[in-house]
């Protein structure tokens, strides 16, 4: 095994969390106040990710701030002989106290996600179920006074597609310089399906939403923003993949054949990425591998590649012909557990896009 290959270690440390996010992909593991990696289960992994040489460690949640053995965590994380890169994505929440920025800076964390949830105090209480936007915005102060690296990313939906660009203002006007957005997959089970999901859904209306946008979104971000991987490309038009040009994220790494993430929930289960929460698991830290070397033995396994081949279909025949296709990989696969490639492609077409 190239050691090497491994990029990050992604470690879900809560399943807690003070916000309801009617779009969080994490959602469906419930808000469970006990749900959280024990912190010796914690050591082994940090262990093992120290073992194969990890470069990024990313804790996230729920609420990775709420996780009660943060400090130490990011403690034993720094005492490791490899030196790896702690990062954190939060709603910021917490970050409003100076004191809790400082420490978790002072104790290795580098790189900080802030969710974006709103323009106001209404669509925060309609997104998360809670006002956190004072909060947010002195948290964004604090991490820009801090001068720690951060990005603001936000999910875009039709919800809010319209107001976004009102968010972003506001957490410039604090401090804010890096922008991040992703399209919306919702990983729950729909009761709607192909045509009727895309009608409910549009990401054709929400990619032409944030395009008419653009100019806009240059202006307040001085152009400093990207598009994270989430839908696939021909969901956009050549035209529009022209605007976005150098703005796309990498592609869905689930479907590449190179390993470079892992990916743990709070009961040391390896998952494909965080949108199979409680729905597909690859494998089990203690039960499958538990060092690096057994580790290289099960990603060489006939489960273990039987299971991450399914990720690697492409949702039509049709993708081979693609000029995009190696890039795009066919997208995030739970994009095409709403629809069928041909009801999404009868639909664009219908809608005069092809």
């Amino acid at each position: 095994m190239d050691k090497n290959q491994f990029k990050q270690c992604i470690l879900t440390l809560t399943r807690n969390c003070n916000l309801r996010c009617e779009f969080c992909s994490a959602k469906k593991g419930g808000y469970h106040f006990n749900a959280f990696i024990k912190f010796d289960d914690l050591k082994k992994i940090v262990k093992l990710c120290n073992d194969i040489k990890v470069k990024y460690i990313v804790l996230s949640g729920g609420e990775p701030l709420l996780y009660p053995y943060l400090m130490e965590f990011l403690d034993y994380i720094k005492s490791m002989p490899h030196k790896m890169i702690p990062t954190i994505a939060t709603n910021g929440i917490l970050l409003a106290d100076y004191n809790t920025c400082k420490k978790i800076i002072e104790r290795g964390i580098r790189y900080i996600d802030v969710s974006l949830k709103g323009k106001d105090s209404k669509e925060w209480l309609a997104v998360t179920k809670l006002d956190g936007s004072a909060q947010q915005l002195r948290a964004i102060a604090n991490l820009s006074d801090l001068n720690v690296e951060f990005t603001c990313s936000m999910v875009l939906t039709l919800k809010n597609i319209d107001t976004f660009c009102e968010t972003l203002e506001n957490a410039r006007s604090f401090g804010a310089r890096n922008f991040s957005f992703t399209f919306v997959i919702d990983n729950e089970e729909s009761p709607e399906k192909d045509l009727q999901y895309l009608i409910s859904n549009d990401p054709l209306l929400l990619v032409d939403k944030f395009i008419e946008q653009i100019d806009r979104v240059n202006q307040i971000t001085n152009n400093e923003w990207w598009i994270e991987y989430s839908f696939p490309l021909c969901v956009y038009t050549e035209k529009q993949l022209t605007k976005l040009n150098h703005r796309l994220a990498e592609p869905c790494y689930i479907r590449n054949d190179n390993i470079f993430t892992l990916e743990f929930d709070t009961k040391l289960n390896l998952l494909p990425c965080s949108m199979y929460i409680d729905n597909r698991v690859v494998g089990k830290f203690g039960v499958d591998f538990s060092s690096a070397s057994e580790l290289e033995a099960y990603i060489q396994s006939e489960k273990y590649n039987r299971i991450m081949k399914e990720f690697s279909q492409l949702p039509s025949d049709y993708c081979n012909s693609c000029r995009h296709k190696n890039f795009c990989l066919g997208g995030c696969p739970w994009f095409w557990t709403h629809c069928s490639f041909e009801t999404f492609r009868n639909f664009k077409i219908n809608k005069g896009y092809d």
